[in-house]
């Protein structure tokens, strides 16, 4: 009976210690190393018009590498959300994603291809520099038609 008790106490008492270093781990790498994924606010200057408004997008990033865009550059009528992929290095991200573009008529006049470097210093802040190339519908590439600088906000839950 005696054999039974102590046999019960050190399963539990072993049971406890793995749980606990599993909770620790878990909670430990997650502190460890900000993480893009998640939804942004981003606000866009471009290097090449100074007198040009701030630009302002939302970019979600999931845990698997891929990513959408939403952005109020243009009328509706001449782009839909961009799709894309990114991936890590430390504390920096490279990312690229397509939208496709369109004329007034709403005929598809190619895509844009955007690539940023993101720079994550804290959690919930970014910044990043961008360049866009357009690609018309025979293929045909024009390099670096929009560049200039980003910066990013982690969207947070808030209580009405």
């Amino acid at each position: 009976m005696n054999n039974k008790r102590i046999l019960t106490f050190l399963t539990g008492i072993s049971l406890l210690a793995v749980l606990t270093t599993i909770a620790y781990t878990a909670t430990g790498a997650r502190a460890a190393a900000p993480t893009l994924a998640g939804t942004w606010n981003v606000t866009t200057k471009s290097a090449g018009d100074s007198n040009a408004p701030p630009g302002q997008s939302i970019l979600t990033f999931f845990a698997d590498g891929n990513m959408i865009e939403m952005n109020a550059f243009a009328p509706p009528a001449t782009s839909k959300p961009g799709h894309g992929v990114w991936i890590a290095s430390g504390n920096t991200y490279l990312m690229s994603f397509d939208l496709f573009t369109f004329d007034d008529k709403g005929q598809n006049t190619g895509k844009v291809r955007s690539y940023l470097a993101i720079k994550m210093a804290v959690p919930d802040r970014w910044s990043a520099t961008f360049t866009g190339d357009a690609i018309d519908l025979a293929g045909k590439v024009t390099k670096k038609v929009a560049t200039g600088t980003a910066e990013g906000t982690r969207m947070k839950v808030e209580r009405p």
